[in-house]
């Protein structure tokens, strides 16, 4: 666990509920300390690092992609393919990525995964922080997740409040480029399982690992190696990689200008009297697929965030839509709370060529379209800050 750009302090905290408190990740000591007073179970870690040991300080994200399947084999292939492609689109080494699999999953073989008590499904969906809900799991009380991080100093990562939506739009890109099992809705908690920790869900470790074993060892063998704990030393070498640096500057400001022209369209819907595009109306109250129907709910709330909604509001509609297409249970309220707190946080309006936007879209068109065009006239909102100033 290393410090980059000179922000050192994390945040542990034991359990989903627990009190957190800042730790020098560069004190191998202080980390012990805190492993022995909880016992070293279901010990929790900020992905990011902070400037300074108060909550206030500004915060440096990696990039991290969350794998997670009911079955152990699929997640370990999809990560691998995660690590390809990193590699093969940012120019990132594979030994510059820190990889874990916290547990669960199911194997293919007489060697399956043992189970310490009867309740394990219970206490991984009650007392297990983990808000993975990829597609494959729901449901599945013991699934697999292995977390792909690629730390801030290997791509000059910089305080930025965009960077969860960042790489949130960066596992979606992924997804939609053919990797499967990725979980986009895990972006809005900041914490993740800390590396050669137990959970209680799964009774083992939080384990380390490379590449090569990533690559090269059977699930039996990496489920019997998560058993005990594993030394992380020497596991990733960190260094500042030119190319991936580039791309993330590059993909920053074109990030930061989506978000400007979102503020501006936002000024004028509300300038002239915010109304729910037609689309999103009859989005809300269509039939549809389990998968599209959670996608729809991250369109709806985004827009409603958009438009200055209450989250009881967001709820509202949410829920609705939810009942409708029978998504219900514990899990599924889970993930759609983590839907409705990154759009809290992430206001949106989904762009129109957006495959659900687009399906519903009325024949023309609508007034959108129109704000839009106006949006692109230069010197528009210098004109209507003039008229704000004059009333």
């Amino acid at each position: 666990m290393r410090a980059d750009n000179n922000a050192r302090y994390r945040l542990i905290k034991a359990g989903e509920h627990g009190k957190s408190m800042f730790v020098d990740i560069t004190n191998d000591a202080t980390v012990e300390t805190l492993r022995n007073r909880s016992g070293n179970r279901n010990l929790l870690i900020s992905a990011c690092y902070y400037t300074a040991s108060d909550s206030s300080a500004e915060r440096i994200y990696p990039l991290r992609v969350h794998i997670v399947s009911s079955d152990l084999e699929k997640a370990r292939v999809s990560a691998l393919e995660t690590c390809y492609y990193i590699n093969e689109r940012f120019g990132i080494p594979t030994s510059c990525l820190e990889i874990i699999y916290t547990g669960g999953g199911n194997i293919t073989s007489d060697a399956a995964i043992d189970t310490n008590s009867a309740d394990i499904a219970d206490n991984y969906i009650a007392g297990d922080n983990s808000q993975s809900t990829g597609t494959e799991i729901m449901g599945t009380a013991t699934a697999a997740e292995i977390i792909i991080t690629i730390p801030p100093f290997v791509f000059g990562g910089q305080p930025t409040r965009l960077m969860p939506a960042l790489n949130y739009h960066l596992a979606r890109q992924m997804t939609e480029d053919g990797i499967q099992n990725i979980d986009i809705d895990v972006y809005t908690n900041i914490f993740v399982p800390l590396p050669n920790s137990i959970r209680i869900a799964t009774g083992r470790y939080v384990l380390p690992i490379e590449m090569k074993e990533l690559l090269y060892l059977d699930m039996t063998t990496l489920v019997e190696l998560s058993k005990q704990p594993k030394a992380e030393v020497s596991l990733i070498i960190p260094r500042l990689i030119l190319a991936a640096a580039e791309w993330f500057n590059e993909t920053l400001v074109g990030f930061e200008k989506k978000q400007r022209r979102q503020d501006e369209l936002r000024t004028l819907m509300l300038q002239k009297g915010w109304q729910i595009p037609p689309c999103i109306r009859r989005l809300s109250w269509a039939d549809l697929a389990k998968d599209a129907t959670f996608e729809a709910c991250r369109v709806i709330s985004g827009t409603y965030s958009f438009l200055g909604s209450h989250e009881d509001e967001i709820w509202y509609h949410i829920l609705r839509l939810a009942r409708r297409n029978s998504i219900q249970g514990v899990r599924e309220h889970q993930r759609l709370s983590a839907i409705i707190t990154f759009a809290l946080e992430n206001p949106m309006l989904p762009e129109c060529s957006h495959p659900l936007v687009k399906r519903f879209c009325p024949a023309g068109g609508c007034y959108i379209s129109e704000l839009l065009e106006e949006c692109r006239q230069p010197g528009l909102f210098e004109d209507l800050s003039k008229a704000h100033t004059q009333l």
